[in-house]
């Protein structure tokens, strides 16, 4: 979002406007405060590229299994409030169950808005209550967690297992605080979109809707993650943007600084299951699927070095950094998904982006 020919901060405004153009381009989800989509369990690992399983929390974990097939699986932004019901009806129901021991739920990462956990249980499931959240668990137990920007601070998983013991987790998620781009005096049009490019957006919109809510039984997240491209960051994941005083949104990834022609690489392996040119406002782009839900966007592309159904493996090129779509500098959009959930890369990444 930033040019290379100069600083980053003499392009300060400029970034922010080209940030705030390209969110609704290509992720657009529930709006700020709102929960995620559905709570959704499976205790069997899904067919390639099978929809995301709409069981409530409370059914049976075979029930789950069958519905991950169903086309229709993709739950709309008002399920959480639905699934809320069974799951109370879930805990009521495991009322008296003999408590499981701490030890049967493992987990990694930071419990933290916009983090991922990677999770394993010691024991088969039955089923699993955790409103807010959408879950995939494969058949060894593993599932991944994702806390979204606006996480609460105390989030409640209920697990119960194939014995009857019941595992209650409460996490403490940590909250965090993002800084706000404020820019005043821009053109209106640069502000506000036609309708025109505004009907293009809502089409784009449901294509890279229905390629998140599916998911796949890769587990390609273990390997850890890696930065596509190394440069200065020209923005950060949630920050919130006013622009001539309005509410311009929030920005859902980390914008790398870097030429046109730099390498883009894949931060995990995975399969790519975009590759598209000239979408609205984010031009050329390409999303890889890690599995179980969780994806990696890359928007402004320049070039593709892989194509759709591809196997990449970390490391690999599979793009090149440009400013296609609608940005005044060239550099590199990395966003990350699980399912609705908007994850924050940087969290990801061991090491500095430079």
């Amino acid at each position: 979002m930033y040019a290379n020919s100069g600083t980053i901060a003499a392009m300060r405004v400029s970034a922010i406007l080209v940030s705030l153009l390209t969110v609704a381009a290509c992720d657009r989800g529930a709006p700020s405060g709102s929960p995620d989509a559905s709570v959704q369990t499976s205790a069997d690992p899904a067919p390639d590229a099978s929809p995301a399983p709409p069981a409530s929390a409370s059914a049976p974990a075979s029930a789950s299994a069958a519905a991950a097939t169903d086309p229709g699986g993709a739950a709309d932004a008002g399920a959480a409030a639905d699934a809320s019901a069974p799951a109370a009806s879930a805990a009521s129901a495991d009322a008296g169950a003999p408590p499981a021991d701490a030890s049967r739920l493992s987990l990694e990462g930071r419990a933290v808005q916009g983090g991922l956990l990677r999770a394993k249980l010691n024991g088969k499931l039955r089923r699993m209550a955790f409103p807010g959240h959408r879950v995939t668990v494969s058949d060894e137990g593993e599932f991944l967690i994702a806390f979204s920007r606006n996480a609460p601070a105390q989030e409640k998983l209920t697990i119960t297992f194939d014995d009857g013991q019941v595992l209650e987790k409460l996490f403490d998620v940590e909250q965090r605080t993002f800084e706000v781009d404020k820019v005043d005096n821009l053109p209106e049009n640069m502000v506000k979109l036609d309708m025109a490019t505004r009907v293009k957006l809502t089409q784009a919109e449901k294509k890279l809707d229905a390629i998140r809510s599916k998911y796949t039984k890769k587990n390609c997240y273990k390997d850890g993650f890696i930065w596509p491209s190394k440069g200065p960051i020209s923005s950060r994941y949630g920050q919130p943007r006013v622009l001539n005083g309005t509410d311009g949104g929030i920005h859902w990834g980390v914008d790398i600084a870097v030429p046109v022609g730099t390498a883009v690489r894949a931060p995990a392996c995975g399969k790519v299951v975009l590759v598209e040119k000239n979408l609205p406002l984010s031009g050329h782009t390409m999303i890889i699927d890690h599995g179980h839900g969780l994806t990696s966007t890359f928007i402004h592309l320049h070039g593709f070095a892989a194509k759709v159904n591809d196997e990449v493996k970390q490391g690999q090129v599979i793009a090149t950094v440009g400013m296609t779509g609608r940005t005044n500098g060239a550099h590199l959009d990395w966003r990350m998904n699980l399912f609705e959930t908007r994850v924050d890369p940087e969290l990801l990444v061991s090491a500095p982006a430079k």
